[in-house]
């Protein structure tokens, strides 16, 4: 696998030239104050391994430091090395091979993938946690298990559209030659059959001009033929029309003389019908005079029997109307007297209407008590069993709550072993930090010393050396007599002067030795203290990382231990208040079942559902009687006041002015007066109807003789114009008659005569046109067949068919081919997809460790094709369905739901023979606990799976927690941080643990001693 060893940076963002960072083949963290220039490391690196930087697009300029003009990034593999230079314009020029890291993979795909299972940058929006269904489907669909699928079938639709116009050509072609081989045999048929309807021998056309203007003139229709046809030199179309035309007139004129020849068959009908209607119109006159007199007369007698008629007519109308008011009056007597009769008897149905509606609602109120009774019984035990369950539910949440409280107790416990561990690793760590203090001291002071031994060897040295050279000095020119000393002036004699000289030549030898031994037995106890200093830090250290797990492990207790506290099962703060308040919630939950049972041991029994259903059925039985008998009750009060109403009306007015006797006596002299008048009246109506039909019977004779008198007259004028469109003057006569039909007859033959002839010139006019038509399709056929022959070009023609035939049948196989490709790529693209999916699996249980929300850790991915593109969504489960995770992840939230997915994807879908994570600022909104999850999971990432890390981050505790947990797990790690200086930021290594002067116990220091 591969390992990135490097990164040089120039000129990048705030960096100076050639910023050099080495990388660890485990960890390497980026430790620096926000807006340094971490990001700016993973776009440099992004650069250098795609040759751009999604963040910018194709303008590459702002990311050159400002005031320069170029810039450059520089990756080292080991043995595959890549670079990428940014020029002045922001162009870039890239050196270097990056495929055996990246092999068999587009270089358009690179940025996506590297998204996907590498680099966890600070672009939130492009995340595919929250990116849109469409660009997560697309990034997701570029790597490499599915890209050469979604490549073909993106290819797929074009080539199937090409395939589609081929075939469309092919059929159209196909279609074009089959009509023009159609055509190419159409014409060679016509030809031929031309040729052969055309043979023998033909008079010219002039010939045949001449012989139809001879017919023209003999038939009298030169005139009308059209104007120039005949004008030599002839043409066929000009022969043709002339002879339709004269063809025409001819017909049209022999069928005039045969209408009027087959009319003259009528002549001597027509004049027999003139004579007798003649005859008819004198006799029928004749009667009509005589009918209208005799209809006068009859009309003169009925006129005085009417006026007769109206005055009896008008006494009984006077008869009518008195017998109309004595019924009146008789009505009103006889109307007040049954309104009266009916109020009485509407009066005693309501009464009986009554006493029914009384009967009925009694016996609905004992059905209703009844029926409530019996609904109460069974309500009340229903209610009991409700209760009954609830209690019931209520023991299961005890039994939970015990269970929680011994879970509590447990938690107490550990809580307190833990708390104990942190109190004496406490005490430990002060013991430790003082004896690293003791330690640190004695170093001081064995500093100190070692200084001063130091020092004061130098000194003594240099005094040695000095005196040394004095003293020999003086030895040398001291003269052998001289008494006194050369320096203090005192006399010691000569022999004792020499002596002291000597003597002070060899004290000087020793002090210098033993400030030697001093200083190499200062420096040892040095070395001493600094082992010391080491083995003391060491210590602190490992107490640090063990209370650190202790704390953090009793951050997790004290979680769960909140959790318990604010449980609605266990109902108290503390343990023996929860305990209480189970043991209360259960002794009351007793009481409450003994209370129900005693409640239902104390009701009746609960009604059997048939003797309920019957109850309730009598119940609503007896309302509906009630309200059948509330609707009779209305009905019947309804109709006492309708018939009241009526009795009111009838006596409102004023009573009649005659008695009821004397209306009656009235009543029967005006019946026998109206009876005399309407036996009188009726005898005159008698009459009158015979009247009425005698003068009805001769007006109808009137009208008859008239119409007929018409009838004949207007036959009579048919006859004659009959006999005028013969042609014939004044009244029909029989010799006329004959003497026109003979006329007729000679040019009828003349005519006929004409006709033959012009079929025969028929028959010449269509030998010439099977002529011409000939030498056009001759023509034609030349034409179209170019330089080959008639049977060249056919064999052509069959060929070409043939051909675009066989194309037409493979282009359709090859569609066929294609669509069949289509549906089995689209069934192994949705296997790939599944395959993709299966990273959920993973993802969830990387979720499980990180994520405290246990939401979360049912989050899914929706990968599918829509629309022939894909799509992905991911979503968590909430309220029954599903929610798009931005609607509720915080910032840390949804990053660590991109951080998961992207360790899920690198372990699942390895396309890179680099296994590095990028990531910048992972735990930016992560409290120390969050963190540390999140790089317990890098650790066994780097361990389990030999994945290469590097990690930014601003906040130093982290870095260095990050930085122990790897190194006691023996995994090679490295810090770097980022400098600001005047020639841009610089990266700076730093040392892990950080070397600081040691010192050591138990130190002291020799006592020095004064020279004589």
């Amino acid at each position: 696998m591969k390992q990135l060893k490097s990164l040089t940076l120039s000129n990048i963002r705030r960096f100076g030239v050639d910023t050099t960072i080495e990388f660890s083949r485990g960890a390497t963290i980026l430790l620096a104050p926000n807006g340094t220039g971490k990001t700016a490391i993973f776009e440099a690196l992004e650069l250098g391994l795609t040759g751009k930087v999604s963040r910018l697009g194709d303008n590459l300029f702002p990311i050159i430091r400002d005031t320069q003009t170029t810039a450059r990034v520089s990756l080292d593999f080991g043995d595959t090395h890549a670079s990428a230079h940014i020029g002045e314009l922001g162009e870039v020029e890239r050196s270097g091979d990056v495929s055996a890291v990246f092999p068999e993979t587009d270089p358009e795909d690179i940025p996506f993938l590297l998204r996907l299972t590498h680099l966890l940058d600070q672009r939130e929006r492009d995340w595919l946690v929250q990116a849109d269904a469409k660009v997560a489907g697309s990034q997701l669909a570029r790597l490499p298990i599915g890209r050469d699928g979604s490549q073909v079938t993106s290819a797929l639709g074009g080539i199937r559209r090409s395939l589609t116009e081929q075939l469309n050509q092919a059929k159209t072609s196909l279609q074009a030659l089959e009509f023009q081989f159609s055509e190419w045999q159409s014409l060679k048929h016509d030809r031929d059959q031309a040729a052969s309807q055309s043979q023998g021998a033909l008079r010219s056309r002039e010939h045949i001009g001449e012989s139809i203007t001879d017919i023209a003139n003999q038939s009298q229709a030169l005139e009308q033929l059209p104007a120039g046809l005949l004008v030599p030199p002839l043409g066929q179309d000009g022969l043709e029309t002339v002879h339709n035309a004269l063809e025409q007139l001819v017909q049209a004129k022999l069928a005039r003389l045969k209408d009027q020849i087959k009319a003259l068959a009528e002549v001597d009908g027509l004049i027999g019908r003139f004579v007798s209607e003649q005859t008819r119109i004198d006799q029928l006159s004749s009667e009509l005079k005589s009918g209208a007199e005799e209809l006068s007369r009859k009309k003169l007698d009925r006129s005085n029997a009417t006026v007769s008629h109206e005055q009896v007519q008008q006494e009984l109308v006077s008869a009518e109307r008195e017998r109309d008011s004595i019924v009146r009056q008789l009505a009103r007597y006889r109307s007040e007297a049954q309104a009266k009769v009916l109020v009485s008897e509407r009066g005693q149905v309501l009464e009986s209407a009554d006493k029914a509606l009384v009967e009925a609602e009694t016996k609905a109120a004992a059905s209703r008590t009844e029926n409530e009774g019996n609904e109460q019984v069974n309500l009340q035990h229903s209610l009991i069993n409700e209760q009954r369950k609830a209690l019931l539910q209520v023991d299961a949440d005890l039994l939970s709550a015990q269970r929680l409280a011994g879970r509590w107790e447990e938690l107490l416990k550990l809580n307190a072993e833990v708390s104990e561990a942190i109190i004496d690793k406490e005490e430990e760590e002060g013991q430790l930090q003082k004896k690293l203090e003791t330690v640190q001291s004695t170093l001081s002071v064995a500093e100190a010393e070692v200084l001063a031994a130091t020092t004061r060897h130098e000194s003594l040295t240099s005094a040695a050396d000095a005196i040394r050279g004095a003293v020999a000095t003086i030895a040398a020119h001291l003269p052998p007599d001289r008494i006194d000393c050369p320096l203090c002036g005192f006399e010691h004699g000569a022999e004792a002067l020499q002596k002291r000289v000597a003597k002070a030549l060899q004290s000087l030898d020793p002090e210098v030795v033993q400030a030697a031994e001093r200083l190499k037995t200062s420096r040892n106890l040095l070395d001493e203290r600094k082992k010391a200093l080491i083995t003391a830090e060491a210590e602190l250290t490992a107490c640090g990382g063990v209370l650190a797990e202790l704390v953090a492990q009793l951050s997790g207790l004290e979680v769960e231990l909140n959790d318990l506290k604010s449980n609605t099962l266990l109902g108290g703060d503390t343990l023996p208040l929860a305990r209480e308040s189970i043991r209360r919630r259960g002794d009351a939950n007793t009481v409450a079942k003994g209370q129900l049972d005693e409640k239902q041991r104390n009701l009746a029994p609960p009604i059997a559902l048939e003797a309920f259903d019957l109850a309730k059925n009598a119940y609503g039985a007896a309302v509906r009687a009630v309200d059948a008998a509330r609707q009779t009750r209305s009905e019947a009060t309804i109709r006492l006041e309708q018939a009241t109403a009526a009795l009111a009306a009838i006596t409102a007015d004023a009573p009649p002015a005659q008695t009821l006797e004397e209306l009656s006596l009235a009543e029967k002299q005006n019946a026998a007066l109206i009876a005399d008048l309407s036996a009188k009246l009726t005898a005159e109506q008698s009459a009158l109807s015979r009247q009425q039909v005698q003068l009805a019977v001769l007006t109808d004779t009137v009208a008859a003789l008239q119409t007929q008198l018409t009838e004949a007259e207007s036959r009579l004028a048919n006859v004659r114009a009959s006999w005028r469109q013969l042609s014939f003057e004044g009244d029909p006569i029989a010799e006329v008659a004959s003497s026109h039909e003979t006329q007729l007859q000679s040019k009828v033959g003349e005519l006929t005569r004409h006709t033959v002839v012009l079929q025969t010139i028929k028959i010449e006019i269509d030998a010439w046109s099977k002529l011409e038509q000939a030498r056009v399709a001759q023509g034609m056929l030349d034409r179209r067949r170019g330089e080959l022959s008639e049977v060249d070009f056919t064999t052509d023609l069959r060929q070409r068919i043939e051909a675009t035939q066989s194309n037409l049948e493979r282009l359709s196989m090859l569609s066929k081919a294609m669509e069949t490709l289509s549906q089995y790529l689209s069934n192994e693209i949705a296997n790939v997809q599944k395959h993709v999916l299966a990273v959920v699996p993973r993802w969830q249980a990387l979720l499980k460790r990180v994520v405290r929300d246990p939401r979360f850790t049912g989050t899914n991915l929706d990968f599918r094709t829509a629309y022939r593109s894909e799509r992905a969504e991911v979503s968590v489960p909430m309220h029954g369905g599903s929610v798009h995770v931005p609607a509720i992840a915080s910032e840390a939230q949804l990053t660590d739901l991109q951080l998961t997915f992207l360790l899920s994807m690198a372990l699942d879908h390895p396309w890179s023979s680099w296994r590095g994570l990028l990531l910048d600022d992972p735990t930016q909104h992560h409290d120390m606990v969050h963190a540390a999850a999140v790089f317990d999971v890098l650790r066994d990432y780097i361990v389990d799976h030999g994945f290469q890390v590097v990690i930014a981050t601003h906040d130093a505790l982290q870095a260095r927690y990050f930085m122990r947990k790897l190194q006691n797990d023996g995994i090679e790690a490295r810090i770097w941080s980022l400098v600001p200086t005047p020639d841009g930021v610089t990266a700076v290594e730093t040392q892990w643990p950080v070397k600081s002067q040691l010192s050591v116990d138990d130190y002291s220091p020799p006592a020095t001693r004064s020279p004589d």
